[in-house]
């Protein structure tokens, strides 16, 4: 029997997220800030895909032998996959685990308020805890090239939201208005 982690149980666990998140907030009567939510809700989803790309499909009836360690030594397993497997199966495994964490890295760096240190800690707990759960999955391995490269791949998301961030930044101060200005339509919205 194999369990997969397929679009509806997606749907459905994000949707449950969202309910108990809501009803949580109703209860507790929190007001609702939609930019936090959307925040909230991509580094979940980015969370949940990680989830379903590193630990599903489950295949019941494997025997399970004890945790395994594939490899510790870095680079061991990229090294040997850039020469001794086709080029595709090297690509899809490290450019893969790369850009499987680049999303956690963008979303974790905004939710710590820019903070790289803590980003990259909690990327490296993340990959750390997955990497943990495949050693006691019978068919996968914990490897340290795997947390190294997810590792990289939340830094490439630090990367992106600060090329984003400069890019997107500079263009609103194109169109912003006179400091002399701004004050006058503030003062004239708090008067009336």
């Amino acid at each position: 029997m194999v369990i997969e982690f397929s679009g509806l149980i997606l749907l459905g666990i994000t949707f449950l997220y969202l309910g108990i998140s809501t009803i949580y907030k109703y209860i507790k009567n929190i007001s609702i800030n939609y930019k936090s939510e959307i925040l909230n809700l991509f580094l979940f989803l980015s969370i949940l895909f990680i989830i379903s790309l590193t630990l599903f499909p489950i295949r019941l009836g494997y025997k399970f032998e004890g945790f395994e360690i594939f490899n510790i030594v870095p680079f061991k397993i990229i090294i040997t996959m850039l020469f001794e497997y086709p080029l595709g199966q090297f690509i899809y495994n490290v450019i893969g685990n790369i850009v499987l964490f680049i999303p956690l890295g963008f979303f974790i760096y905004i939710k710590f308020e820019k903070n790289k240190t803590k980003t990259l800690l909690a990327v490296f707990i993340m990959t750390l805890g997955v990497e943990f759960i495949q050693g006691f999955i019978p068919y996968r391995f914990c490897d340290i090239d795997d947390i190294i490269l997810n590792t990289f791949g939340g830094y490439i998301g630090i990367i992106i939201y600060n090329i984003l961030y400069l890019k997107f930044n500079n263009k609103l101060k194109k169109y912003r208005l006179p400091s002399n200005l701004y004050f006058f339509l503030k003062y004239i919205k708090l008067n009336n």
